[in-house]
């Protein structure tokens, strides 16, 4: 499955490269050597990563990440953003020219594949007639000026405005050139400080001991991704400098691989909680670094470093002369082979808020999927703190309770505060990734503090 991911997106690179090409010889056909040359090490650029997919899977993916020197990564895969980001938009372009077209013509717009394919022969022509230096004003837009009559083919082309396709061509580049400011733009935000978000969570007003207490949240890491030491001490720096009683950590600590539990109990050793208490919930990622070694091996790494790993379980947290409750579920996937079976859902839920106790005191619940809060929201507790979704990454905003993302199938529970009867969910958009690019989505440490209610 992994390699046919590569292979996909090793496809969809080729196409996309191919009509940056032509669209480069159509607009400059005095330079088509230098042109081939800059698009070949551009395309190798972008697709390296994706070819070692596709052949070696992910052992070649990590001798990729052990070998290639991190900036370099970074732009490689600021570019493939850009890329598949231009793809998008001259689809979108393509398919809008062809709707506008149909409605003047009175014909039934074509399907996106005709488009896309039209557009790929459209800059193929593009190329033998901005060479010949005389239709290149049909070069950078054909689809837009098609004529609908079927005799006006044969009056020939009108004279070519020089001024206008200096203009045309020019405009051609604002895709191509938006793309890329944004995506490295992305890369640079991604490697930002974490920003700090406020969560106010009320208490009753007797429980004095707990007011103003505070609870720092760092969530997918993911070490080993684009996540070497030198961030990962950006990030415990950060986190310190809070000042947070209680630390908990939702789950992706680790990438892939149990060689990355070193740098990430690094990481946990370094954090300095006021009251001493680190507690960690397991992510889907923890389970699939456990392929390479076992699951009580990275669980044992984990509490050798300082964390208290809770699979369904709560713990009671004692601060002055009150306290609070705090429980983990376990990530909700069925066991692969050689893994240890995991309970459903609803029975990590019974089994962590039985563990607490019924006598007014916060209850607060660690879960990596944010989609636990559907089978916990009519349930006795008052905060459930989730990743998983890196906050889409790519934010577009949200409407409601809707995150408009386009990396993230539409839903709720994508990033932020969410409330359903009193029931609170903080989905925290992450520390690291799948890709090095943010785009209005930087990285996050959540900062819960206990109010008087």
């Amino acid at each position: 499955m992994f390699q046919l991911g590569g292979l996909v997106v090793t496809l969809v690179n080729a196409l996309l490269g191919l009509l940056v090409w032509r669209r480069l010889r159509a607009a400059f056909p005095r330079h088509g050597a230098l042109l081939d040359g800059l698009c070949a090490a551009g395309l190798l650029l972008v697709a390296h990563p994706a070819l070692l997919m596709t052949v070696a899977s992910w052992p070649g993916l990590r001798a990729l990440q052990r070998h290639v020197p991190e900036p370099v990564s970074l732009i490689a895969m600021g570019a493939q953003v850009a890329l598949l980001m231009y793809g998008l938009l001259l689809a979108i372009a393509a398919t809008a020219a062809a709707a506008v077209r149909a409605l003047r013509c009175g014909r039934t717009a074509p399907n996106a594949g005709a488009v896309m394919g039209a557009q790929v022969g459209t800059n193929a022509r593009a190329d033998s007639a901005a060479q010949a230096d005389s239709a290149a004003q049909t070069a950078n837009a054909p689809a837009a000026q098609a004529s609908c009559a079927p005799g006006e083919a044969e009056t020939g082309p009108e004279p070519v405005d020089e001024t206008r396709r200096r203009l045309v061509v020019g405009a051609s580049w604002a895709l191509p050139a938006a793309a890329v400011a944004v995506s490295m733009g992305g890369v640079l935000a991604s490697r930002q400080r974490p920003v700090v978000v406020r969560v106010a969570l009320p208490v009753r007003r007797e429980l004095t001991s707990l007011h103003g207490v505070t609870i720092a949240q760092l969530s997918d890491v993911h070490v080993g991704s684009f996540m070497d030491a030198e961030r990962l001490d950006e990030l415990r720096d950060a986190i310190n400098a809070v000042r947070a009683d209680i630390h908990v950590i939702t789950g992706d600590l680790l990438d892939h691989h149990v060689s990355q539990l070193e740098l990430s109990t690094r990481l946990l050793r370094g954090l300095r909680p006021a009251r001493g208490q680190l507690f960690f919930c397991m992510g889907n990622h923890e389970y699939i670094a456990a392929r390479s070694a076992s699951i009580p091996a990275i669980v044992k790494g984990l509490e050798e470093a300082g964390a208290q790993v809770l699979v369904d379980e709560a713990r009671e947290v004692r601060l002055g002369g009150d306290r609070l409750w705090m429980g983990a579920i376990d990530y909700p996937s069925r066991a692969r082979p050689g893994e240890p079976a995991r309970r459903p859902t609803a029975d990590g839920l019974a089994r962590a808020l039985g563990q607490m106790q019924d006598d007014g005191a916060p209850r607060v619940l660690l879960s990596h999927h944010p989609g636990t809060f559907r089978a916990a929201r009519e349930l006795p507790f008052d905060l459930m703190l989730s990743g998983h979704t890196h906050g889409g990454q790519i934010s577009l905003g949200r409407i409601g309770d809707y995150a408009l993302t386009p990396m993230l199938p539409a839903g709720l529970y994508h990033n932020g505060l969410y409330e359903h009867r009193g029931r609170r969910l903080h989905v925290n958009a992450g520390a690291g990734g799948w890709l090095p690019v943010r785009i209005n989505c930087p990285p996050e440490i959540t900062l819960v503090e206990l109010v008087p209610a």
